[in-house]
């Protein structure tokens, strides 16, 4: 009885791994198919959108004020640079950034720059956004906090009609819903919510502030 206990035992040790295997697989895949897709928006490197704000305040000029006032509002609503004091210390600086490459956020402000000039120590997120191999053997390392391990997939999750416009939207980026089709919808909504020049620049090698500096 101890022994078929064992069996079992090993048998489901060596499931577990070999499902652990297929989703990391599928992760990888999904990282190949995003990188080819950023290459082949390559020719799509300069950004461009539409000023919704602009918008708004054109067709509904009584909505755009009243969001005007709100923002104005709001104590210390454009601060990104914060000055942290405490009597007999040295002062601290937290800075607020986002991980994208784009110029406009790689450029630290006058302000940003001379606190960053006079710091003694830099704490930045993450650590293993300086190193992509690390960072890509933590992810490897718990697929579960991105993948679905059982039967669930992304479709399984919406309706028909959603499940089609995800699709969609997929095959519109170069992305077959395939190779997603085990991602959970955090990770997926992460990684497709960089536009194509984005995706261009981070598979041509640009850096992220955090590695700029």
């Amino acid at each position: 009885m101890k022994r078929v206990i064992a069996i079992a035992d090993r048998a489901a040790l060596v499931s577990l791994r070999l499902l652990v295997a297929l989703n990391v697989l599928f992760f990888l895949s999904f990282l190949v198919v995003l990188l080819l897709a950023g290459r082949a928006h390559a020719e799509a490197a300069a950004c461009g959108g539409n000023d919704m704000l602009s918008a708004l305040q054109k067709d509904d000029p009584a909505t755009y004020r009243k969001i005007e006032a709100e923002a104005a509002a709001t104590p210390n609503g454009k601060g990104l640079l914060w000055k942290l004091e405490k009597p007999g210390e040295k002062p601290s600086f937290l800075f607020g950034t986002m991980h994208m490459t784009d110029p406009r956020v790689t450029t630290l402000p006058a302000s940003a720059r001379k606190a960053f000039g006079a710091a003694d120590t830099v704490v930045i997120e993450t650590t293993e956004v300086l190193d992509q191999q690390k960072m890509m053997a933590a992810l490897v390392k718990e697929p579960d906090l991105m993948m679905f391990t059982d039967s669930t997939t992304l479709s399984s999750l919406l309706s028909p009609d959603d499940a089609a416009t995800m699709n969609k939207a997929l095959d519109a980026r170069g992305i077959p819903p395939a190779t997603v089709a085990k991602m959970k919808p955090w990770m997926l909504s992460a990684m497709v919510a960089l536009p194509a020049c984005e995706l261009a620049r981070k598979a041509g090698g640009a850096p992220v502030l955090d590695v700029k500096l």
